[in-house]
């Protein structure tokens, strides 16, 4: 496989594997342009650490499947087949790090998978020193639980009526309650104890490594959403996502968040995910 230019695939179940055709020979596609020629469907996108190691990689393909159960499609994943031919690709591969998306057909060809694979881009390093400055919207995920990936269309436009500047979006709920970012994850940190909403968002694989590392550093949980009204009393506010890890946010909407980006708190959860990270690696190769 021509991994320099093909990094699209259908994969389709076939004698107890998968059958991969390459859906884009002789180009490239970024992950952003493959989804809009991907059936609807459950989707979950990973990152590669050391080449071959990514952050709960079992859950991202229980997430697949569980999606497809609360849209009412009961399909298995052959795992071991699907992490074959990602390996595959990774070895023949030049870059170091890469972002997966792999997404479970629920309309089309039901049980089929779409594999579509590219170098990783993260935030700057500015961006992790300085924070970064998001914007809110009033809108929320129609099945917040299932990560399907007509969202991902809403999503697009928002973004474009924003004007693509912002390295995140706040979705607010009819309460103009913080619920979760376009792609990621929020929490804000008051007084030295965490809040991030439990009920209408997604649970990300890095979040629940996050709250896992906030319960073993000693931090305080709420699961509860904070208001876009109460940003003044904010001391620190972050998000988190596969491709940006833990991300400081320096303003919202406008608002600065806290006197110091990253805060404290946010600053002692990143020194903790870096610290406990291959804990909770898994080999791809090894599925």
């Amino acid at each position: 496989m021509d991994t320099k230019k093909e990094n699209f695939y259908r994969l389709s179940p076939a004698a107890g594997s998968y059958q991969a055709e390459c859906l884009n020979s002789g180009k490239t596609i970024s992950i952003g342009d493959a989804q809009k020629l991907t059936p609807e469907g459950a989707y979950t996108t990973f990152r590669t650490y050391d080449k071959f190691f990514v952050l709960n990689l079992e859950k991202h393909f229980n997430r697949l499947e569980e999606t497809a159960a609360l849209a009412g499609k009961q399909l298995q994943i052959d795992r071991k087949a699907a992490a074959v031919i990602i390996t595959a690709y990774l070895e023949n591969s030049a870059d170091s790090e890469y972002r997966i998306r792999l997404t479970l057909d629920l309309t089309f060809q039901p049980g089929d998978l779409y594999l579509v694979i590219e170098p990783l881009t993260t935030p700057s390093e500015d961006d992790y020193q300085l924070g970064i400055d998001v914007v809110s919207t009033e809108m929320h995920r129609t099945n917040p639980k299932a990560k399907l990936n007509k969202f991902l269309a809403q999503a697009s436009e928002v973004k474009r009526q924003k004007g693509n500047r912002y390295e995140e979006i706040l979705m607010l709920d009819e309460n103009k309650d913080i619920l979760e970012g376009l792609s990621s994850n929020f929490y804000a940190i008051i007084k030295g104890e965490l809040f991030t909403a439990d009920e209408g968002v997604l649970s990300g694989t890095t979040r629940e490594f996050v709250l896992s590392l906030a319960e073993k550093t000693g931090i305080p949980v709420h699961f509860r959403p904070v208001s876009i009204l109460e940003l003044r009393h904010l001391d620190e506010a972050f998000i988190t996502s596969t491709s940006r890890s833990i991300l400081p946010i320096r303003a919202i909407d406008g608002q600065r968040i806290g006197p110091t980006t990253p805060g404290p708190v946010t600053a002692k959860l990143i020194r903790a995910f870096k610290k406990n990270l291959k804990t909770a690696l898994e080999d791809i190769r090894l599925v």
